[in-house]
């Protein structure tokens, strides 16, 4: 059987979990947005959806690289879920 053909959103998701080692966390936070470290085309479809969807449904705070942690921060002190994380002040 042949390889399972992926929608491109759920693909470049695929590539950011690989890139991360398979950890959601990571992607999450990932600090690749052009303003704490060099800018990965990927970044902002890193979650397998539009930008735009993500930012109506979890707010600013994931898709702007300004409100992002910086690359100090210590991944286990931020939240796992998208849920948690649209939230955290």
């Amino acid at each position: 059987m042949g390889a399972k053909i992926l929608n491109p959103l759920w693909a470049m998701r695929a590539e950011c979990l690989e890139c991360s080692g398979d950890n959601s966390k990571v992607v999450i936070w990932c600090t690749c947005d052009g303003l704490h470290s060099t800018r990965c085309e990927l970044w902002p479809y890193r979650f397998g959806r539009r930008p735009a969807t993500i930012r109506q449904k979890y707010g600013p705070r994931l898709m702007t690289p300004g409100m992002m942690p910086g690359d100090g921060v210590d991944l286990d002190d931020l939240p796992n879920g998208l849920e948690a994380a649209s939230v955290m002040d």
